[in-house]
């Protein structure tokens, strides 16, 4: 019997893909501090607690385009200041330093050598050195961010306003249909009311053609016109009864002909047909005329 072989070994890792000891660093080429805070990304200045600047780095210099020797020769953080970022600073910032020593992103405009502005947000820290207390602070440019901010504004003011003009569009729509319902109402009122007041000299005549055709013989000169008649009349009481029927289509036109509080009338007694013309004959004394 053959001996069952175990499993291979892994195969040695290549040399290639051995993790290769990470390659020192030379501090000396490093940047120093200085070049550091020369070259920072955002405009740095070191002022004492009345404002007084005495330091600033390039990035300053080339954002607010002062010299050093005029930004470090008696010029105060106030100077570089709109009129409202000056009162901002005087009244939130300085409190928050003197409580907390720190503010964090306070929106702020510095302004140019050129009186141009230059949107920013600021940090500042109060420590105390060897010289005594200064302020350090720190300028980020925030252009970006504050056309962002109005952009969203603009956007925000437009959905505002597409709201309002949907609600009024609403509202006047809600208001075209009251006035569509009320127009309705008003036309279903009329028409369940001509048809109210059209049935009453139908009813006499339905039942005078009746009478006629009762009395009348059928080889009479007239009895043709009686027909006519006849036959006109019940179409215009099918034409009654049709406009009757599209005033009870809702549901308040039922009742509208059964409590009219205008023009009552009193109700007209309706006349028997007699069953023969004999029984006519002997109950009335007006005499039937031979041609109409």
């Amino acid at each position: 019997m053959a001996a069952t072989r175990g499993p291979l070994p892994d195969k040695p890792a290549s040399r290639d893909t051995l993790p290769q000891p990470a390659r020192p660093l030379d501090q000396a080429s490093l940047p120093l501090g200085e070049e550091l805070f020369d070259h920072a990304p955002c405009a740095l200045l070191l002022t004492d607690p009345d404002g007084t600047i005495l330091r600033a780095n390039g990035t300053s210099v080339a954002w607010l385009g002062y010299p050093q020797h005029e930004l470090t020769g008696g010029m105060r953080l106030q100077d570089l200041l709109s009129i409202g970022g000056g009162v901002l600073y005087q009244s939130h910032c300085q409190p928050l330093l003197r409580l907390q020593n720190a503010v964090a992103d306070v929106q702020i405009d510095l302004v140019r050598r050129d009186g141009a502005r230059v949107p920013a947000l600021l940090n500042a820290t109060r420590r105390r050195f060897a010289i005594g207390v200064l302020d350090e602070l720190a300028f980020f440019a925030a252009g970006d961010r504050r056309a962002y901010e109005r952009e969203l504004q603009r956007s925000r003011a437009e959905l505002l306003a597409a709201q309002a003009a949907s609600s009024e569009a609403t509202t006047r729509l809600r208001a075209a249909i009251g006035e569509l319902a009320a127009a309705e109402h008003r036309r279903q009122e009329f028409l369940v009311a001509f048809c109210h007041d059209l049935r009453n000299p139908l009813a006499p005549m339905r039942s005078g053609l009746d009478l006629l055709k009762i009395m009348l013989p059928p080889d009479h000169g007239s009895a043709r016109l009686v027909a006519m008649l006849d036959r006109q009349l019940r179409e215009l009481v099918q034409l009654v009864d049709s406009v009757a029927d599209a005033g009870r289509r809702t549901p308040w036109a039922a009742g509208m002909a059964r409590h009219r509080t205008h023009r009552r009338r009193p109700e007209r007694q309706p006349v028997r047909q007699p069953s023969s013309l004999s029984s006519v004959a002997g109950k009335s004394r007006t005499r039937v005329p031979q041609a109409l």
